[in-house]
C-alpha cells in the first residue's frame, strides 16, 4: 500500500497531466443501428468565425421530410463575396456573446464504409451557399483502425479543403475533446472528438484557427476561421446520410452523402 504522501502525489499528478483517451469502439458499432454509435464516437466539434463582425453562412438541414432543400445564389445581395452579405439567405448562427458562443443546432449527415481493412466515417454539413456558388457541402472523414485487442480506434482524419483533403494522424490534431465536460480545453491531444474550424467564406475545414486575413480573395489555406460560435453535435443532430437521395443535384457541391456512398474509400490526402 502506498504511503499517504505518495498517494497525494499521485493524485496531484493525475490532476495536472493531460487526459489521453481515443477510446476504442467495437466492430458492431459501425453497423448496428445504421452505425449511429460509431458516428457519435468521433463526431467533430464545429467552430465558426465572424470576419469583421459579420455572421457567416451557417449550416442547416439539407432535406425536410424527404424533400431536398434548395440553395440560394452566392450573388444574393448583388455583390460577389460581399462580407456583409455572407449570411444573407442562410440560417442565423445564433446570438454572439463572445468567443465560443453556443451555435444554433444543425444536422450532421454521416456515411460509413469499410475500406481496405479500415473503416471510414464521413461527416457532411450543408450550407445554402458559399462565397462562390449556390449550395455547398463540406466534409470531414475519420478513419478507424483495429487496436490489436479487438477494438477500433481513431487513426487519422481527412479535412475537406477546396477539392482536396488534408490528412493527418489523429494524434497530430491540434485540439480534441472527449465531450461536453472538456470541450473548452485547448491543446489536448488524442481525445475522441476533433475540433474543426470552418472557413467563413468557402467553408473549407481546418484543425487550426487563422484570423490574419479576412478577405474572400484569400479563401484557401489562409481562409478566415475562428471560434466565435461552437457546437458539439448531440445524438438528435447526427443523421444517417441515407436520407440524402442519389438523384438530388447540388451543382458544384459534388462531394455529399450521396456521392460519398460510392467514393468514400477513394479519398486520399
Amino acid at each position: 500500500m502506498l504511503p499517504s504522501t505518495a498517494k497525494r502525489l499521485v493524485a496531484a499528478l493525475a490532476a495536472v497531466m493531460p487526459v489521453s483517451a481515443n477510446n476504442p469502439i467495437g466492430w458492431n458499432d459501425f453497423w448496428d443501428d445504421g452505425g449511429k454509435r460509431a458516428a457519435m464516437a468521433a463526431v467533430p466539434m464545429y467552430h465558426f468565425g465572424r470576419p469583421r463582425g459579420s455572421a457567416p453562412c451557417y449550416p442547416e438541414d439539407a432535406e425536410y421530410n424527404g424533400v431536398q432543400v434548395d440553395g440560394v445564389s452566392h450573388l444574393i445581395g448583388g455583390v460577389y463575396c460581399d462580407i456583409g452579405n455572407l449570411n444573407l439567405g442562410c440560417r442565423w448562427p445564433g446570438e454572439w456573446t463572445g468567443r465560443n458562443s453556443p451555435g444554433a443546432p444543425f444536422p450532421v449527415y454521416y456515411t460509413i464504409r469499410e475500406c481496405n481493412g479500415r473503416v471510414r466515417v464521413a461527416y457532411s454539413i450543408y450550407f445554402k451557399k458559399d462565397a462562390g456558388h449556390k449550395s455547398d457541402w463540406e466534409n470531414v472523414i475519420v478513419e478507424w483502425n483495429g487496436d490489436g485487442r479487438g477494438g477500433w480506434i481513431r487513426e487519422s482524419i481527412f479535412l475537406g479543403q477546396h477539392s482536396y483533403w488534408e490528412k493527418m494522424a489523429w494524434g497530430s490534431i491540434q485540439n480534441t475533446v472527449d465531450g461536453e465536460g472538456d470541450k473548452y480545453d485547448q491543446d489536448a491531444k488524442n481525445r475522441d472528438h476533433p475540433k474543426v474550424y470552418v472557413g467563413a467564406f468557402k467553408h473549407a475545414t481546418f484543425h487550426t484557427r487563422k484570423t490574419g486575413i479576412d478577405s474572400c480573395a484569400f479563401a484557401d489555406q489562409d481562409e478566415f476561421r475562428s471560434n466565435d460560435w461552437q457546437i458539439l453535435p448531440w445524438s438528435d443532430l447526427v443523421k444517417n446520410g441515407q436520407v440524402i437521395k442519389d438523384g438530388w443535384q447540388w451543382g458544384q457541391a459534388d462531394t455529399n452523402p450521396a456521392t460519398l456512398r460510392g467514393s468514400l474509400c477513394s479519398k486520399s490526402g
